[in-house]
């Protein structure tokens, strides 16, 4: 027994003694070396590429035929729409009007201002009277107004009877239904302004075409500033003194160097029927008579009255023949003034357009 616990404990012993043994072996083998550097190893040399591949060899497909070109066109500009007839309220008054060969139905009746208006219930002028012949027959402005007609009819015989002519020579009036007319003047709209030549009626009735193509007569200088002693002659006097003194005239309308002839000769005479005679551009060859707003006519807008003078002072005359009259420096509008629509004269006027024309009305420019 106790030769076996002799035995174990050597045999322990041994185990001890190798296993410090592999021990120090250990750490002796991880401890850094202390010889000299072992030089680098060599690098290895560069690897030789290896022999090139030849590239391999693509066979194109063969050609194809071109493809057709496709021309597509220019792509064109929408196309403008048509243009649509004006409405009536956007047409100029002055076609609307100058448009209309006869007369409406209805009562007479005056409507509007002068230059801004028109006429209902219009009646013709017999274009030759026993005193008188009616011009321009083309234009058909020979309709007015019943009081016109009546002081036409009236004043023809007394002007016949105080120059000693065979009768008058008749201008413009109005259109059948008045309105703006398309040119020549801005008034004569609503049947109460006449033209009346500075021309004594001929012995004979006048064709057509003389009607058309005879030419009034000028009365005034060719300075503009006095009366041609060749053309004016003291009949031209009593020619306008019978015209204004009517007393339904509101104005009659002469040339500057016409109404300062009447003032020198007519002067302190006190005469009322100067103060209605009044100087206006032109009317060089005519009268330009301005009746009153007659009864019947609640839209007629009165003329201003004149002036408690006769209009004979320096203030009233030098005006008219200063440069700015005598010599105007006319300029050229960058653009056309704006006509007259419908929608500028009195409502009443839409109608007077609107309205039929008077039964068995005749248009005296077609005979």
């Amino acid at each position: 027994m106790l030769t076996r616990i002799v035995a174990l404990a050597g045999l322990a012993l041994l185990l001890f003694a190798g296993t410090f043994a592999v021990a120090q072996h250990i750490n002796i083998a991880q401890a850094p070396a202390v010889t000299e550097p072992v030089p680098p190893a060599p690098q290895p040399a560069e690897p030789v590429p290896p022999p090139e591949t030849p590239a391999p060899v693509v066979i194109a497909p063969p050609e194809q035929p071109p493809a057709p070109v496709v021309t597509v066109p220019a792509p064109m500009p929408p196309e403008k729409p048509a243009m649509a007839e004006p409405k009536k309220d956007e047409t100029p008054a002055k076609i609307l009007f100058s448009s209309e060969k006869l007369p409406t139905l209805g009562k007479a009746m005056a409507i509007g201002y002068y230059p801004r208006g028109c006429l209902q219930g219009g009646v013709p002028l017999p274009v030759t009277g026993p005193t008188w012949q009616v011009m321009r027959l083309s234009r058909n402005r020979m309709w007015g107004h019943p009081s016109l007609v009546r002081f036409l009819e009236k004043f023809a015989p007394l002007a016949a009877k105080a120059t000693g002519w065979k009768g008058i020579m008749i201008g413009d009036m109005a259109q059948p239904r008045g309105g703006p007319l398309p040119f020549g003047h801005m008034s004569h709209q609503i049947g109460l302004d006449v033209d009346i030549w500075f021309m004594p009626m001929p012995d004979h009735v006048l064709s057509k075409e003389e009607r058309e193509n005879t030419s009034a007569i000028n009365v005034v200088a060719d300075d503009w500033k006095h009366i041609n002693p060749a053309t004016w002659t003291p009949q031209h006097i009593a020619f306008i003194k019978v015209a204004a003194e009517q007393p339904e005239v509101e104005r009659v309308l002469v040339n500057a160097a016409i109404k300062q002839e009447l003032c020198r000769v007519e002067d302190k005479k006190n005469d009322s029927w100067m103060a209605k005679v009044r100087p206006w551009y032109g009317h060089h060859d005519h009268i330009h008579v301005r009746l009153e707003c007659p009864e019947g006519s609640p839209n007629c807008r009165k003329q201003p009255p004149v002036p408690g003078d006769d209009g004979c002072s320096a203030k009233a005359l030098d005006y008219w023949f200063s440069d700015k009259v005598l010599h105007p420096v006319i300029k050229t509008p960058s653009k056309p003034p704006k006509a007259l629509t419908l929608a500028d004269l009195p409502p009443a006027c839409k109608s007077v357009l609107d309205a039929p024309a008077k039964t068995g009305s005749i248009d005296p420019s077609a005979q």
